[in-house]
């Protein structure tokens, strides 16, 4: 049964060669089609003769291979004309060679964008890497994170804790308890809630900032940010985004900048800026423990002429000097030390009695005293010493209660001043 009819309708070209000549033995319409040229010019023509030299050699060594090779092995020959390009698929028979030849040029150019786009990741991700940004991708269902080499990088886990999965991304073994380890311990809860958030749908975007350890043992701060793009049918997130980077340096800068905003420059005590906020914050502490809130005001005696006498370089090691005398007696975590305007200090604290509290006080004035600087135009002492207002109290009913009791306190200093200077005046 004749069936070239059948083979006609394909749109592919088909024919038959002789092994060693490669001449045609049949041959359908499309192959005609495609070659351009005519029935005759085939039937005369050897396979070999349509092509140039090179591409000719390259032709017969596949024919050579396909005929050396078992009936029905496959062999592939590609060549380019006219701008177009074409893909010879040889198959041996029994005593002779079937060709089916396609136009490729669609597949070729698509083969060739994916090369391209495959090399546009391949930049975009050195460039990502170069930036020092970690990238993941999240399998929430499966807990799998597979990440690119910044994030496997941070992290320097052994080689046996990951598997490649392509050339740019690694998968992490047991990811997510693997992520789990690394965060810091007080920052980890409050991540986990966020991400839960983001997967339960509440929030547009995950956003978090938190600690991890590295390979050398530091912890360092990461800015992580994500979003699910892909859900099932029940809206269960399937796959989640995301990038991170280390945010260490610019952490530290701002922790720099806000230390030097509440804190004093030379001596390294909370300025007057922070005063209020702290006062706040102890009184309502007094008020739950039933404690007394304490504040004390010293001033050096005869600053001025100190500084007048041996300079304003020696008058600021005096200050430093008082500072590191105030941290020594004042050690507690919810106990704090100022420097409110020039020789001006603060302490604010609790305690349980007066007597405690005044103890306080007159050991720091004893301490600063026996510091043994000395001050021949003090004279209260032959050194440099302080006068001190303690105020101590419970009620708290006034609008402003820091206002009301600061300027108690100063006017208790005042009359440590007015009676002779080195002394503790307390209310």
């Amino acid at each position: 049964m004749d069936n070239s009819h059948i083979l006609n309708l394909l749109p592919y070209g088909i024919a038959e060669f002789t092994a060693e000549e490669g001449r045609y033995l049949f041959f359908n319409e499309q192959e005609k089609v495609l070659r351009g040229l005519s029935a005759e010019t085939l039937r005369s023509t050897s396979i070999f003769e349509l092509y140039p030299t090179e591409q000719a050699e390259a032709l017969k060594h596949c024919f050579q291979k396909c005929s050396a090779a078992d009936e029905g092995n496959e062999f592939f020959f590609t060549y380019q004309k006219n701008n177009r390009h074409y893909q010879m698929r040889l198959v041996k028979s029994k005593d002779s060679i079937l060709s089916i030849l396609s136009d490729i040029t669609s597949e070729h150019h698509l083969k060739e964008k994916a090369l391209e786009d495959q090399e546009t990741i391949k930049c975009l991700n050195d460039a990502v890497n170069g930036a020092n940004i970690g990238c993941w991708d999240f399998y929430p269902q499966e807990g799998r994170i597979i990440a690119n080499e910044t994030w496997v990088t941070q992290k320097k886990y052994p080689d046996s804790e990951f598997r490649e999965s392509d050339a740019i991304f690694s998968e992490v073994i047991d990811g997510l308890e693997r992520w789990s380890s690394i965060v810091h311990p007080d920052d980890l809860e409050p991540t986990v809630e966020l991400i839960e958030k983001h997967l339960n749908g509440e929030t547009e975007v995950y956003d978090a900032r938190f600690r991890m350890i590295c390979g050398d043992g530091k912890w360092r701060w990461i800015h992580d940010v994500g979003k699910v793009f892909q859900r099932d049918e029940q809206g269960n997130a399937i796959r989640m985004n995301g990038v991170h980077i280390d945010i260490s340096e610019a952490r530290a800068l701002e922790e720099k900048i806000e230390k030097l905003a509440v804190t004093d420059s030379l001596t390294g005590l909370f300025n007057r800026r922070n005063f209020e906020y702290l006062s706040d914050s102890l009184i309502e502490r007094a008020k739950r423990e039933n404690s007394f809130f304490c504040l004390i005001i010293l001033d050096i005696d005869h600053f001025k002429q100190y500084n007048d006498t041996y300079g304003h370089l020696e008058g600021d090691e005096v200050l430093k000097k008082i500072s590191q005398t105030l941290r020594k007696n004042v050690r507690r975590g919810n106990d704090y030390c100022f420097r409110v305007g020039g020789e001006e200090f603060a302490v604010i604290f609790t305690e349980r009695t007066k007597g405690a509290a005044t103890a306080l006080a007159e050991r720091i004035k004893n301490e600063v005293e026996s510091l043994a600087i000395p001050h021949k135009h003090n004279g209260a002492s032959q050194y440099v010493t302080i006068s001190l207002g303690l105020m101590m109290t419970k009620d708290f009913t006034d609008e402003d209660p820091i206002s009301a009791i600061y300027q108690h306190t100063d006017e208790l200093l005042y009359k440590a001043k007015e009676s002779g200077r080195n002394k503790l005046i307390s209310g």
